[in-house]
């Protein structure tokens, strides 16, 4: 590269998903007293310094697209050094560079796939003294197979070939850039719970893999599967998740011993969703333990309520969010691990509220931008390269284009991030003329996977809703960062409300689903008799959920702000099926995709915004009427009977707000520099600093 003056390599030659190693050796005079090593391993790399891995961070550099852009990684490697010989060794895995295999997603027509290659850069005091070139080396690693879905191959005894000479590659085609949202690290290790019959349950719904030692002799092999439920057998039961139908593998891992007795192993390039691992072979278990990882995001709110179930949920949603992010948000770590925009822009608000997100969401964000069209189409996973652009994406998809950095606008006050994504935004709106016809867009998903036996709302109503709300998002944003084109954006909200006013409003059966997309996108004409027919609909139905993954969200919204708290309550709390809480039984620790838990997935994220509904509703935070940046903080409490009282926190940019709320007793505690105002009974309260307000009496 020429800003580098290093060159891509890669082992040309190297077997059709072999690792291979590369190496250099070089002499240092002294040991620097400052190092430091720019790399990019596509798809991920290992990196070792006289035979120390370097770096805690797992499946690096981040998933892009990258054939239009390409994260490299530095290393501060001062204390690898030493006066005298040094040696760097790079393994690289697959990653999401080059699929090994037929999948139903197309990666591996990928446009960039290619031979895993490498380009890095060592700087010594201030100096690049060492640059990838074809000069180093290169030789088979010890993995005969990798597949970041369907798991590894790796001989401990493999021969060592001889070492031969590197090829310049071409590159993957996009831009290197440094990668700065955080890195995958290792949260925990976890003991299995219970064994049986060599199937051992690590007690809940995990992403990583594991860490075997075996007892036995060399050249045994042990099968390692993963998998979410079990067969009547109490075997691992795949069926649910395996979605690669010409693959005969799915999240499996083959390991091969090197010598005779005591080895310890785990995979490198490559990651799973389970619960159970089951193991297949001759060599005996001496321990075995899960690696629980994905992308350090960093705490930066919490929520705790007395309610116990309700504090599951939340529990689990957040937990949903974090083992579903690896560089991007997946919607789930084993059948697919893609980045869909659905999902990624509806657990958005929640993640914000919890996590420090801006880095890894500025990240998917540009993934997203890389990914659009020149007629501003938008797929629905990022990163992709041939798949998602003309099956499932729509606007309630593709919204996340203008939703989350409108949500990153008001949880950090950065405009720059309005004006970084405004050109993305705007011709992907007015690529929307295309798919939709007199205002109405019937392209896309509706409200997606509700229970069976709910009835939503048309497709073309909510679709063309979503439209309605980037416009309305658009022309704030254009008025907020002084651009011209407000009114385009005002006469678009406009337009396309009156169109679906004439072709859904009062001419829908009068379900849950019309009611609360009538209500949170503001079609009605009489708000307070539809709030309460959507009250009367919930009740009949036991409280049971059952919407789709918008649907459901806009019941327990709207339930909300009319004065029905206590009866979206009982939604939320509800045990049995359809509701979150019934995906809780059995001790489960995350969000279904279904329902009913009887297909798809049981580690999905896209229900996850029942918690940023909970943290609002409970605390009484309006997020919309804050200032952006939290400047200002807007409360507006509830009267709940059923939950006495919530403590809450989140770390603004002007440090940390907290909420807590007990037996009618309100409590703020403000940093410098940030105000408040409580609306309680028709009164504004103005403050800084510290607070408390008794807002009603209780009888305890």
């Amino acid at each position: 590269m020429k800003d580098w003056n290093a060159k891509w390599i890669m082992f040309e030659e190297c077997p059709e998903n072999t690792t291979p190693v590369f190496r250099k050796e070089f002499c240092l005079e002294e040991k620097p007293a400052e190092a430091s090593l720019d790399i990019c391993g596509l798809g991920f790399y290992l990196l070792e310094i006289n035979g120390m891995r370097v770096g805690e961070e797992l499946l690096q550099p981040a998933f892009t697209a990258y054939d239009k852009t390409v994260l490299y990684n530095t290393h501060d490697i001062t204390d690898f050094l030493a006066a005298g010989n040094n040696e760097i060794r790079v393994t690289l895995g697959n990653g999401w560079f080059h699929e090994p295999g037929e999948d139903c997603f197309d990666f591996e027509h990928a446009v960039w796939k290619n031979h895993p290659q490498m380009i890095c850069r060592l700087y010594a005091d201030g100096r690049v003294i060492l640059r990838s070139d074809s000069g180093w080396q290169c030789r088979e690693g010890k993995w005969s197979y990798n597949s970041v879905r369907f798991g590894e191959t790796y001989d401990a005894g493999a021969e060592e070939k001889e070492w031969r000479q590197a090829a310049v590659a071409k590159g993957p085609g996009g831009l290197l850039k440094k990668q700065k949202l955080p890195g995958i690290r290792i949260q925990e290790y976890r003991e299995p719970v219970t064994v049986k019959d060599k199937v051992y349950d690590f007690g809940c719904n995990l992403s990583g893999d594991v860490e075997i030692t075996l007892e036995g002799k060399q050249g045994e092999t042990v099968e390692i599967v993963y998998g979410e439920r079990l067969d009547a057998r109490g075997g691992i039961d795949q069926t649910l998740i395996k979605r690669h139908g010409d693959i005969p593998r799915n999240q499996i891992d083959y390991y091969r011993k090197g010598k005779d007795g005591e080895e310890t192993w785990h995979p490198e390039f490559s990651y799973k969703g389970f619960r159970y691992v089951q193991v297949k072979g001759d060599a005996a278990v001496v321990q075995i333990k899960a690696r629980v990882f994905y992308t350090d995001l960093q705490t930066a709110g919490g929520f705790q309520c007395p309610d116990v179930c309700l504090q599951r949920i939340y529990d689990a949603s957040l937990r949903s969010v974090r083992t579903n992010f690896h560089h991007i948000p997946t919607d789930c770590p084993h059948r697919e691990k893609n980045g869909w925009t659905g999902d990624a822009h509806m657990s958005c608000e929640f993640a914000l509220l919890n996590l420090d997100m801006e880095d890894a969401y500025l990240q998917y964000l540009d993934s997203l931008t890389d990914c659009q069209w020149p007629s501003g189409q938008l797929p629905c996973i990022a990163p992709t390269s041939v798949y998602g652009y003309n099956y499932q994406s729509g606007p309630t998809w593709d919204a996340a284009l203008i939703f989350i950095p409108w949500q990153l606008y008001r949880f950090t006050g950065k405009t720059e991030i309005l004006e970084r994504y405004y050109e993305a935004m705007k011709k992907y709106l007015h690529y929307t003329r295309q798919i939709s016809e007199e205002g109405i867009c019937r392209s896309g998903l509706g409200d997606f996977l509700p229970d069976e036996a709910q009835e939503v709302c048309p497709a073309g109503m909510i679709l063309s809703c979503f439209i309605m709300r980037m416009a309305q998002i658009m022309e704030q944003i254009s008025g907020i960062l002084g651009k011209e084109d407000g009114n385009e954006w005002q006469t678009l909200a406009a337009y396309i409300r009156k169109a679906v006013i004439r072709e859904y409003y009062g001419s829908c059966r009068i379900t849950e689903s019309y009611l609360s997309c009538v209500l949170f996108f503001g079609l009605s004409e009489h708000p307070e008799k539809e709030a309460k027919e959507l009250a009367g609909i919930v009740r009949e139905k036991e409280y049971r959920a059952g919407g789709g993954i918008f649907g459901s969200i806009y019941t327990l919204e709207m339930l909300t702000k009319y004065g029905y708290l206590e009866d979206a309550l009982r939604v939320a709390g509800q045990k049995e099926c359809p509701g979150w809480a019934y995906m809780l039984q059995d001790g489960g620790n995350s969000l279904w995709e279904h329902w009913n838990g009887k297909q798809g997935s049981l580690n999905h994220h896209m229900r996850s915004a029942i918690g940023a509904w909970m943290f609002k509703a409970l605390t009484g935070l309006v997020p919309e009427e804050c200032e952006p940046g939290w400047r200002r903080i807007v409360l507006r409490p509830h009267v709940t009977e059923r939950v006495t009282g919530c403590r809450a926190w989140h770390r603004t940019p002007w440090g940390i707000v907290r909420i807590a709320l007990e037996k009618g007793r309100l409590y703020v505690e403000l940093p410098e520099g940030v105000s408040a105002c409580v609306h309680w009974n028709g009164k504004p309260y103005e403050f800084t600093g510290c607070r408390e307000l008794q807002l009603w009496e209780t009888t305890e």
